[in-house]
């Protein structure tokens, strides 16, 4: 006998579900995008232990006769399309037929439906694939899925969800998705039988947006005065110069109504932003291209994240020239030039002066200053935590001396330093984030980072996803210093944060700032924090960042040596622990060359 048969229907739509259904999000996201393609004006979701226990999604769409109820269970049965040029220009959310039975395969699957013109409608029950009874029903218009017990019959695939909070925190992101795509549709969303989103329908995106993330976010973006060419037409919000994110999580690009992953429309967006937000952070952006659905291709990806442009220069092109217009249009009212070069996060300072001299003791480890030395055990910065602007440096007896003359400072954040004919160029910000990294790392291993304690709790806006994530991520965010709680949940989407502490060494950045940068950080990361090894080096390596922005710059000749004289001490002097350099010898074999004649 051959080696080689076909798959039983029952495991192929198990395999099918592997690619559609990575998570009770992806189950939210199935049936909402079918509530959508199905007409519907008002959508209800409800779940129970972060999905994982059950799902319901309830709408007033068109519904479905017995025959089509029964027909859409089966693999690739769709009403989206019936030939292959179909394919070519796709107008809805959903339309390979996989997703309604790759769902009832693994899980316990309820689909009560009725169109408006039957007197009775069809509830069908389906235990892991397989039909076990045929009803009709007296439900309202519309259609209600019923998802319990998702992979009750693949434990190997429910073992790898996370846990109750971080699922909840997906599960909402993907709602909050759709309801900015669709204003026009009213929103309800019930957690463990709890409230927690009502959104009445609204034709105006900006009233959807404050309702989803809160007056404050709103307030960061501009609108787009609505722009056209070469057949593609943009609309929607963009950041205000100089706003920026760590996380993508809050640049939501839609194609067609398609929310969408893809550089061809977020590299233009950090483009425009080039010289006035700083490296490595993102502008948010709520943005919709409209186009014919000829000139994009949907069906690329399993979940249909990614899609192909049939011309991808044009749409950048229009991407970019869309963002810039709306940094021009925020200039006037705010003040700024884009393109000059300024970073929010670290503003000009004045010069120091200059002419001064220090004399100091390296280890033998570092003689000579070169630039791949280390100090040894005792003199490294991370084991002296008692000061966060001054932190001694050990002699060693073997040492040979060494002299650095500061110059002075450039462009209000690189100090410059001659030795032995050389000259040193230092960023006080990577300098400073290597220190802090080394402390931060320190005393993460012996426990947690120290808190600066509010006055008075300070009562933020956050999106119920964002709430989600803090709530399933408090020991981590407590252990780098954050002292935050959920505090309520608002009438719409936005629910309130109660912080308590923030960071003692980032206390002097505004503490929205704190908590939206530390989140958006640490969220960017390949797996959810944790605080074993190497999640304590990621936790140091974030707070480390967001409190360089914070340290205290140098105000003097002797404050600037200092700075050099701690860097050098520190374990790995010479580069951030995200490998950007904190410290550039030319020497004088380096000058000659480019002065020669």
């Amino acid at each position: 006998m051959g080696r080689i048969h076909v798959l039983p229907d029952i495991l192929a739509s198990q395999v099918a579900a592997g690619e559609v259904v990575e998570r009770p999000a992806s189950v939210v996201k199935e049936l909402m995008e079918n509530s959508i393609d199905a007409g519907a004006r008002r959508i209800v979701v409800e779940f129970q232990k972060g999905g994982s226990r059950l799902i319901r999604v309830t709408d007033d769409g068109s519904g479905m006769d017995r025959s089509d109820a029964l027909l859409c269970l089966e693999r690739h049965a769709t009403s989206k399309i019936r030939e292959s040029t179909d394919l070519a220009s796709i107008s809805t959310l959903g339309f390979r037929g996989e997703a309604l039975p790759s769902i009832a395969s693994v899980s316990r699957f309820r689909l009560s439906t009725r169109r408006r013109e039957d007197e009775a409608g069809t509830l069908i029950v389906v235990s892991g694939g397989k039909i076990l009874d045929v009803e009709d029903s007296g439900d309202a218009p519309g259609t209600r899925i019923e998802v319990a017990d998702l992979f009750f019959n693949v434990p190997a695939r429910r073992k790898f969800l996370r846990g109750e909070q971080t699922e909840s925190a997906h599960l909402l992101q993907q709602i909050e998705t759709l309801a900015i795509a669709h204003p026009e549709i009213s929103f309800t969303c019930r957690r463990d039988e709890t409230e927690i989103l009502r959104l009445a329908a609204t034709d105006d995106l900006a009233v959807r947006i404050r309702d989803l993330r809160g007056e404050d976010f709103l307030k960061r973006l501009v609108a787009l005065v609505p722009l056209e060419s070469h057949g593609v037409r943009v609309t929607g919000w963009m950041a205000r110069p100089g706003e920026g994110r760590s996380d993508r999580a809050h640049q939501m690009l839609f194609v067609n109504g398609r929310m969408i992953r893809s550089p061809i429309l977020s590299q233009p967006l950090r483009e425009a932003c080039d010289g006035t937000l700083a490296k490595g952070l993102h502008p948010p952006a709520v943005l919709f291209f409209e186009m014919d659905s000829s000139a994009v291709d949907c069906n690329v990806h399993p979940a249909k994240r990614e899609v192909r442009f049939r011309d991808p220069a044009i749409i950048r092109s229009v991407a970019l020239m869309a963002a810039r217009s709306a940094w021009e249009r925020a200039a006037p009212s705010e003040g700024f030039s884009p393109g000059v070069g300024a970073d929010p996060l670290f503003p000009p300072i004045p010069a120091l002066a200059a002419s001064s001299h220090l004399s100091w003791q390296p280890s033998a480890h570092s003689r000579q200053y070169e630039l791949a030395g280390r100090m040894n055990d005792s003199q490294r910065v991370a084991e002296t935590p008692e000061s966060t602007s001054v932190l001694p440096l050990a002699s060693s007896p073997e040492a040979s001396p060494f002299s650095a003359r500061y110059l002075g400072m450039l462009s209000g954040r690189y100090l410059l330093f001659e030795e032995k004919e050389s000259l040193l160029m230092l960023e006080i910000r990577a300098a400073r984030e290597r220190l802090l990294y080394e402390r931060f790392l320190a005393r993460l291993i012996q426990g947690e980072l120290e808190s600066q304690h509010l006055l008075l709790p300070e009562i933020l806006e956050m999106s119920s996803a964002d709430l989600a994530w803090i709530d399933a991520h408090r020991g981590v965010l407590q252990a780098a210093g954050l002292f935050a709680e959920p505090f309520g949940q608002g009438s719409h989407g936005v629910g309130s944060l109660k912080v308590d502490a923030v960071p003692a060494d980032a206390a002097t950045l505004p503490v929205m700032e704190i908590v939206v940068r530390l989140v958006d950080e640490l969220r960017t990361l390949d797996e959810a924090p944790t605080l074993d090894r190497q999640g304590r080096e990621a936790l140091a390596s974030t707070v480390s960042r967001i409190a360089a922005a914070s340290s205290c710059l140098p105000d003097d000749p002797e404050a600037a040596l200092m700075l050099l004289r701690q860097l050098l001490a520190s374990e790995l002097p010479y580069v951030t622990p995200k490998g950007r350099p904190t410290l550039v010898q030319l020497a004088p074999g380096e000058l000659q060359r480019r002065f020669a004649p």
